[in-house]
């Protein structure tokens, strides 16, 4: 128990001060799956040839798909009324083509989450919103290079819906994003400019929604910093 209380100190004090953590670290420490370290500015997160993770403040964000194919974003932004929790799981679900309900968000842990400037001028949902969408464009990418590999199809032949890849002239050859991530530990970043949807193709974004805390904050359930 010492030990594994040892591991657990050590990897949350390297997720503050990721110079000290390097490449296999990282991925024992998010398991397998596919992960994207994302920022809005410049970084050089995991640059060709780096063995660790340098310039941690230019990271804003991890995106993880698991190994069961669930989606977790670990973001040092934080919900204060004006949404965020609920309107960027919905870019990133139309970005990536899973169900809504299969993303968590996980938002300002210290110990989780990567450093972030701050929650304030509207960055949460109209600047960092549109990066987040090019990380998911970019895993979205990635996962479907991994499914015409495995499938033997181009992957200009191949559609994806909820989280499922399949050969768009027999939708009965196709692959999940959980069988894809499965048994591996896949560590990218988002570079360039990943094309992202048009308006016309969202299908999640641009409709009405519940926020997802509503139901702890009407009832009075939901901790604010008064609470703790």
């Amino acid at each position: 128990m010492k030990s594994e209380k040892k591991i657990t100190d050590r990897l949350s004090r390297d997720m503050n001060d990721p110079r000290g953590m390097d490449r296999r670290d990282f991925m024992k420490w998010f398991g397998g799956g596919l992960v994207i370290a994302f920022s809005v500015g410049e970084m050089k997160l995991l640059s060709a040839g780096s063995q660790g993770l340098e310039d941690e403040k230019g990271v804003n964000a991890y995106l993880r798909i698991g190994e069961d194919g669930h989606v977790t974003l670990f973001t040092g932004k934080i919900e204060m009324g004006q949404g965020p929790i609920t309107s960027l799981p919905m870019m990133l679900a139309d970005e990536l083509d899973v169900d809504l309900d299969s993303i968590d968000i996980l938002q300002g842990d210290t110990d989780l989450c990567p450093w972030d400037e701050g929650t304030y001028g509207s960055l949460s949902t109209r600047v960092f919103g549109q990066t987040l969408r090019a990380a998911g464009a970019e895993a979205r990418a990635i996962l479907l290079k991994m499914a015409s590999k495995e499938l033997s199809v181009p992957a200009e032949e191949l559609n994806i819906s909820q989280g499922v890849v399949s050969a768009a002239s027999d939708p009965s050859r196709s692959i999940t994003y959980a069988e894809l991530t499965k048994g591996k530990k896949i560590l990218e970043t988002v570079r360039g400019k990943p094309s992202m949807k048009k308006a016309s193709e969202f299908r999640i974004m641009g409709n009405s929604r519940l926020h997802s805390d509503g139901l702890v904050k009407v009832t009075g359930d939901a901790m604010y910093s008064g609470d703790i």
